[in-house]
């Protein structure tokens, strides 16, 4: 029964951890969106448009085609796994992997909409 809770417990450290290297990795690509080259999207009446703050430069990260940035966090929590499983901790990379799956259907998701 103690190794099932202990089992449990590091499965939602992984879940943690999952969810929050997507959305570090993302603020740090922001940054580097933000101040060293801004996302330039065209828009339907074929003017390009750029985002004027660190806000937009994320939204568009996350909701254009053209730009891969979110999906490239993601791959983050994969590394993570990696390392995880090579240092015999299964049940916390198993964690890992939950919560990368949701943000993938929700990236997916946004983008198709």
């Amino acid at each position: 029964m103690d190794l099932i809770k202990l089992e449990r417990k590091k499965r939602i450290q992984g879940v943690i951890i999952g969810a929050l290297i997507p959305i570090v990795l993302l603020l740090i690509v922001g940054i580097y969106g933000f101040t060293v080259s801004r996302p330039i999207m065209i828009d339907e009446n074929n003017f390009a448009i750029a985002p004027h703050s660190y806000l937009g430069v994320l939204m568009v990260y996350i909701t254009s085609m053209s730009y891969y940035h979110a999906f490239f966090c993601l791959s983050g929590n994969m590394a993570v796994v990696w390392f995880l499983t090579g240092k015999k901790r299964n049940s916390m990379a198993n964690g890992v992997i939950v919560p990368t799956a949701i943000y993938a259907l929700i990236l997916v998701a946004l983008r198709l909409f």
